[in-house]
């Protein structure tokens, strides 16, 4: 940004010469630039248009590089959750960057699976860097509605079973947060389906104990 000292330069207190007018501002369209040779004969009309390119600079760099703000590996973090909104995939902040770049390069693909256990898969594997294991009850129901549907063996067992386990990474970033998830993965079971879900840790795996040389035969 131009400071106050900045308007000082031009000729000097003698009149008799003058300063260099201040360099094309780097990396943008310089309107400068693009005077007529008549308006260059003098730093008068640089020194003028100068204030312009401070000002102009940071707007033309932004539309200079606008086909990075839509791509699902170059948007801004703080610009991703507005395309994902667009695609009408409601990710929670817990889920973070990295699975919201990897929501928006499946498209269509992980949208057609939704509802199913392909689906949740996927979207475990790819999104929120877990496992998924699911267990159906094998039950059956006919009915008008949904709503309508019982649970199946009664209250204490759903018609599914969702239980999610997130890598050690996973697990850290959604510390404290996990109803978050179990709100996400709800919302992908089939509509008609009354599921259990529950998040769980994955356990570290465990280090192999080095043999002694007793046991080496």
């Amino acid at each position: 940004m131009r400071t106050p000292g900045d308007g000082s330069r031009g000729r000097a207190a003698g009149g008799s010469g003058t300063n260099a007018p201040p360099p094309l501002v780097p990396g943008s369209r310089s309107l400068r630039s693009m005077l007529p040779d008549s308006y260059r004969a003098g730093d008068f009309a640089d020194r003028f248009v100068a204030g312009f390119d401070d000002t102009l600079a940071p707007l033309i760099e932004t539309l200079d590089s606008l086909e990075a703000y839509f791509g699902p590996r170059t948007a801004p973090a703080d610009f991703l959750a507005w395309i994902l909104g667009w695609t009408g995939t409601d990710l929670p902040s817990v889920v973070g960057t990295t699975g919201g770049r990897a929501a928006l390069l499946l498209g269509r693909r992980l949208h057609g699976l939704r509802g199913t256990r392909a689906g949740l898969e996927l979207l475990a594997r790819e999104v929120l860097d877990a496992t998924v294991e699911i267990t159906e009850s094998g039950g059956t129901f006919r009915g008008w509605r949904p709503q309508e549907c019982p649970v199946a063996g009664g209250a204490a067992r759903p018609w599914a079973e969702v239980r999610l386990v997130l890598s050690p990474a996973a697990a850290a970033r959604c510390a404290g947060r996990t109803r978050d998830i179990e709100a996400l993965v709800r919302d992908w079971l089939p509509a008609h389906v009354t599921g259990r879900v529950s998040v769980s840790l994955q356990a570290p795996a465990a280090s192999a104990t080095p043999a002694s040389p007793g046991d080496v035969v």
